[in-house]
């Protein structure tokens, strides 16, 4: 509803701005053809938008993931262990519990992993409020599975929030990073940067006046730009023979 609102409120904007505008250069000796005189007016409000997006292909020129290191590999060429947090999607205990059915989902991994890989379960403790999950195991004298509370696998990958958040002329700059662990060695193997660009905080603070709360009441950024994310780049170069793995 709030989107019919504030489209009569735009066309009221745009014919309010052109008279607002031609009147001023007028007053200053000032030519310009109306359509161009329409264009700035339609333009305006949202310019800082468009350059929001230049700003985002200027770093996404130099935004790249860091790989100190790739993952260990046995003489086959297996993995060790893989956890939860570079997985993708979960395992239902149906799946677990049937036999045949696990055999035929493990052999996905049979020539890629050594040890064992994580899933996220359909299991759910509510007293932590988290998902528990499907550890699934590739030794013969292993269990098949076993659910657990938190990882064991040596690589897991870890999302770090507010790693530096600037602004530039008026713009919001915020990054943070994806972590990839070796928790045998202790350490950090590789980091993919997420960025994201906000559109201008004072241009966002006109149409959130203008053209949303009077309309609606709201008081949500109106549009948003889309972040770089280099995580997916990064597994799909540490993990890319292995399916399931999150691409």
């Amino acid at each position: 509803m709030s989107g019919l609102i504030i489209f009569p409120i735009f066309i009221l904007y745009v014919v309010v701005g052109f008279l607002v505008l031609s009147f001023i250069l007028k007053l200053f000796k000032k030519q310009i053809a109306k359509v161009w005189i329409l264009l700035i007016v339609i333009v305006f409000p949202f310019w800082d938008i468009i350059a929001g997006y230049g700003i985002l292909g200027v770093i996404k020129l130099t935004a790249k993931p860091t790989i100190y290191e790739y993952p260990q590999r046995d003489e086959d060429g297996r993995i060790e262990s893989v956890g939860e947090s570079l997985t993708r999607g979960f395992v239902s205990t149906e799946t677990l519990s049937d036999s045949q059915r696990l055999n035929n989902f493990k052999k996905k991994f049979n020539n890629k992993i050594s040890d064992f890989i994580e899933f996220n379960s359909d299991v759910y403790d509510e007293d932590n409020n988290k998902r528990l999950i499907a550890k699934i195991n590739f030794k013969q004298n292993d269990t098949p599975y076993e659910i657990i509370e938190q990882s064991q696998a040596r690589y897991i990958g870890e999302f770090i929030t507010d790693v530096d958040n600037s602004t530039f002329l008026g713009f919001g700059i915020d990054k943070s990073e994806f972590e990839i662990h070796d928790t045998k060695q202790n350490k950090i193997i590789a980091i993919a940067p997420t960025i994201g660009v906000s559109t201008n905080l004072y241009m966002e603070w006109v149409r959130q006046k203008i053209f949303f709360l009077i309309s609606s009441g709201g008081g949500s950024t109106m549009i948003q730009l889309d972040s770089i994310v280099t995580a997916y780049q990064l597994m799909a170069e540490l993990f890319k023979d292995i399916k399931g793995i999150e691409q």
